[in-house]
């Protein structure tokens, strides 16, 4: 990804075609590329880069952007909290702290890939929660290792069943779960 390309959240944030939600400390957008059905992305309008730049003092303004996104999202969706999946990746390659808000169907259009499934149904994901017990205990967030955990096999969110191919995930869920297909 080029230097310009990492900066796209930032510029999607400041064209009001793109805004679905503003005020003065946050601002939703739809994800370009969703990997569920419902897909936003909230951010903060204060310049943070990403999870490691969060101190404790940054708690509020957590707790205030999951608070808007599941606000939003459930209103516009008609979901409830528990249909949504909520949190930051540990890594990201866009130049601006965002916090994903989807539905746990992840069955939106750019779900195609391992990794993708991965970002969002491994410890890669982190929930605002253990965001905001890290900052207060230890005053960083706590990241895996590294990514490989995004190239091991993929595992069902419902159940214990791996694959290496999301071809054969989408099957599983449609046959199993009765989730819609996956495209």
């Amino acid at each position: 990804m080029t230097n310009e390309a990492r900066n796209n959240l930032i510029l999607s944030m400041n064209d009001p075609s793109n805004i679905l939600y503003s005020d003065e400390f946050v601002v939703i957008v739809a994800d370009q590329y969703p990997k569920s059905e419902h897909h936003y992305l909230v951010m903060p309008k204060e310049d943070l880069f990403d999870v490691r730049s969060l101190r404790e003092h940054h708690i509020p303004k957590l707790i205030y952007m999951e608070l808007k996104g599941l606000e939003y999202v459930m209103r516009t969706t008609g979901l409830f909290a528990q249909d949504l999946l909520v949190g930051y990746h540990a890594f990201t390659s866009m130049n601006r702290l965002h916090l994903h808000v989807l539905s746990k169907d992840f069955c939106g259009p750019h779900m195609r890939l391992p990794h993708q499934w991965n970002s969002f149904n491994t410890e890669f994901f982190i929930p605002t929660h253990k965001i905001i017990s890290e900052l207060q205990s230890i005053g960083h967030t706590v990241l895996p290792p590294n990514k490989k955990i995004l190239h091991q096999p993929v595992q069902c969110n419902k159940c214990d069943f791996f694959t290496n191919e999301i071809k054969h995930l989408k099957f599983h869920l449609k046959m199993v779960h009765y989730v819609p297909q996956i495209v």
